[in-house]
């Protein structure tokens, strides 16, 4: 059974900030139907209200999807097909100040695999970590329209109804990459620029196009974006709700809710942070984690669970290879029930991972607060497709 949470207002020690829940103020209706009240003068049909109570109230859709990272030799299982709603194509990287494919392995098996599948929505995605480029292409007028027109040139080459902006860090030079103080400015008039270039597009041909971002999973990546402005120029919003880790402390890196005191990073934490940062939850995806943050610990007692680790996890397996792992049985599996996380742990290792039950937690909290829906980091790294499974079974419960 998948334990529902409610935001707590937590003091967030780490982060230095408090949160407050946020309350939806209770709506008094006037009336029901149409605002008549029954008096002497009024008569109400009650035939056209009983079939009005009839009718059934559109169900919220909620979206599943899935980055596909491009490398040779990459394949697709029609078996995913009925599970996917979307699926981001990555990367297209910033070449010259133009946005490129010429490096992709295998778009040909990608472009045959929607083709099969219609229903599947196909979103470009630009940049990812330590791709470099963006600053210097949205810091003048002249370079942000030579950066449309490619990704234009490219969507429309190849068939794609949608571009994601995978900007790793606006106004950050953390990967190694070029940034500007003005690169938060400047993000917001690259995706302004953008808008207006895709619905340029819908005009002419009638096919809507779709903005989304991707944005890091982090109290303090909300301070990276203009959000109130890019919420009303974007149509979604990925949270990269993964790689959350401490740098010396086993941790979960993909964690639903925090777990105790001491370290309080979550899917939870950072969405209610861009809600009240001003993003609408509706436009809100979480991240899956379709791999598993290895730590090499300085002892071997315990669980491991918030242990001294002696590096930043900055090892990974996908979960094809957790689940070969497993089934050798060297290691303990574990539920955090407060966290809504599983890890693994054997003498001076511990894993941090998403499986089928704490990814249906995370679709239980979508569901519950109205967000957008899920999506996942990355199709390869889920062979058996029991985590996309997941994703869709849990978002599409009766």
């Amino acid at each position: 059974m998948v334990k529902l949470h409610q935001p707590t207002s937590r003091k967030r020690g780490r982060l230095g900030l408090s949160w407050q829940s946020l309350t939806l103020a209770s709506m008094l209706l006037f009336s029901a139907f149409g605002g008549a009240i029954a008096t002497k003068e009024s008569k109400v049909d009650h035939t056209k209200v009983e079939n009005a109570m009839d009718e059934k109230q559109p169900v919220k859709k909620f979206i599943t999807s899935a980055y596909v990272y491009d490398h040779a030799g990459l394949t697709f299982s029609q078996r995913d097909a009925g599970h996917l709603d979307q699926m981001n194509y990555s990367f297209a990287l910033i070449k010259d100040g133009k946005v490129s494919g010429a490096h992709w392995k295998s778009i040909k098996q990608f472009h045959a695999f929607i083709k099969a599948n219609p229903h599947i929505l196909p979103v470009l995605s630009v940049g990812g970590w330590g791709a470099d480029g963006f600053s210097q292409a949205a810091f003048t007028q002249e370079g942000r329209r030579l950066f449309v027109d490619s990704s234009l040139e490219l969507m429309e080459q190849y068939g794609f109804l949608g571009i994601d902006i995978d900007w790793e860090y606006p106004g950050s030079s953390a990967a190694g990459i070029a940034s500007k103080p003005a690169d938060k400015e400047n993000f917001t008039l690259l995706l302004s620029d953008l808008r207006a270039g895709l619905n340029e597009l819908t005009r002419k041909d009638g096919k809507e196009r779709k903005l989304c971002i991707a944005v890091g999973g982090t109290v303090s990546a909300t301070e990276l974006i203009e959000n109130l402005q890019v919420s009303e120029l974007v149509d979604q919003i990925n949270l990269m709700t993964y790689d959350m880790q401490a740098s010396n402390l086993a941790t979960h890196h993909t964690n639903l809710y925090p777990s105790g005191d001491v370290y309080d990073a979550s899917v939870d934490t950072a969405v209610e942070a861009y809600v009240e940062a001003g993003i609408p939850r509706e436009k809100i995806m979480i991240g899956c984690a379709f791999y598993g943050r290895v730590f090499s610990l300085k002892g071997t007692k315990g669980k491991g669970l918030y242990q001294p680790s002696r590096s930043p996890a900055s090892n990974a397996y996908n979960y094809g290879k957790l689940q070969a792992v497993m089934a050798q049985g060297e290691y303990e599996r574990h539920y955090d029930e407060e966290a809504q996380a599983p890890y693994l742990v054997k003498a001076g290792t511990f894993i941090s991972y998403d499986d089928p039950d704490s990814i249906k937690a995370k679709a239980a909290y979508v569901r519950e607060h109205e967000l957008m829906g899920l999506m996942s980091w990355e199709y390869g790294g889920d062979p058996s497709g029991d985590l996309l499974s997941a994703m869709y079974e849990g978002l599409n419960q009766p």
